[in-house]
């Protein structure tokens, strides 16, 4: 399989999760329905990082593309950890929405490390 694609959705929803929840949080106070603000902005931006990943992830350079696959692996962990969250009620006192965005990190950093490492 052809890694350009999963890397390209990956990074695309990383930049779109990160952009919605910053435009949001920013525009909360001022405006009542800041997220009918951020959801677009989110999904704008993530079509950009995907368009522009498919484009130039095969001539990236070995350590650079191992960050950009780390990137690519926080998103979906943050989704996989936000489901957990909601369909396991156990899981909501200890899994808060800050845990699983520093989980999510360090599941990208683990990606980026293990992935230079093997091309190295």
């Amino acid at each position: 399989m052809n890694p350009r694609i999963p890397v390209a959705v990956g990074a695309a929803l990383t930049a779109a999760l990160v952009v919605a929840g910053a435009v949001t949080g920013l525009l909360e106070t001022r405006i009542a329905f800041s997220a009918l603000i951020g959801l677009p902005a989110g999904v704008l931006a993530g079509a950009i990082v995907a368009a522009a990943t498919a484009r130039v992830y095969g001539t990236l350079a070995r350590p650079t593309g191992a960050v950009l696959e780390g990137i690519a692996a926080v998103g979906p962990a943050f989704l996989a950890l936000a489901a957990v969250r909601y369909s396991v009620a156990a899981t909501r006192g200890v899994l808060s929405t800050t845990t699983a965005i520093a989980l999510a990190l360090l599941v990208g950093v683990a990606v980026a490390v293990l992935r230079r490492r093997a091309a190295g």
